[in-house]
Parts: structure tokens; sequence; C-alpha cells
């Protein structure tokens, strides 16, 4: 199985943010969206790495957007993804930061880095 890109969303919260987020999952039906609830570095941890587990095996997206909805821990939730188990299954991907990354298209994630 091929590592799953997983790209970090965070920035003004909202309409822009989660229209960014729609605008890009509709344009591939084959990605998907997580918004965890809690932080990724402390109580939150094992619901990301369940609800990111449990998505990967239900719809075998080939592209991951997770909301934070604090960019501070955008670190953690990366080192997150380097750990095991998760690291077998998911590739820490370019992070998307708004209002920067505002006119973003799928395929400017898509290209090689």
């Amino acid at each position: 199985m091929t590592p799953v890109p997983v790209h970090v969303v965070t920035g003004a919260s909202g309409a822009p943010l989660a229209g960014l987020i729609a605008r890009l999952r509709a344009a591939r039906a084959d990605w998907a969206v997580l918004e965890p609830l809690a932080c990724p570095c402390c109580v939150g941890r094992v619901e990301l790495q369940v609800g990111l587990v449990r998505l990967l095996r239900a719809r075998r997206p080939a592209r991951v957007l997770v909301r934070l909805i604090e960019p501070a821990h955008q670190a953690a939730f990366e080192r997150v993804l380097r750990e095991w188990p998760l690291r077998q299954h998911v590739v820490p991907a370019r992070a998307i930061h708004l209002p920067e990354d505002a006119a973003l298209t799928p395929e400017a994630l898509e290209a090689p880095a």
C-alpha cells in the first residue's frame, strides 16, 4: 500500500477555511477530510490516530486534508504522523495555510515537491 499524503490545513477560521477545504474536496472525490476535535499533541492524540485509521480503512482516500483548530499544533501533528503505526500508512505532505494558500489548486498539491 502506498502511503497516503496528509496535509495540515490551518489559518483563518470560519468561511474562508471551510470554503477552501470544500473546494479542494469537491475537485477530487477520492480525497478525504478529517477534523479532530481536540489538540493532537495531548488529549486528542488517540482520537486523531483512531480517526485517521478509520478514515483510511473506510474510504481508502488518495489524499487527506486535516483541519487543525490551532496552527501551533502543526509540529505535534506531523510528529504523530511519523510515529508507528501511522508512518506505515501516511506521509506528511505540504501544509496549507490561509490566507496565503487561499487560491491553492488540487493540481498544486499533487505536484512533486
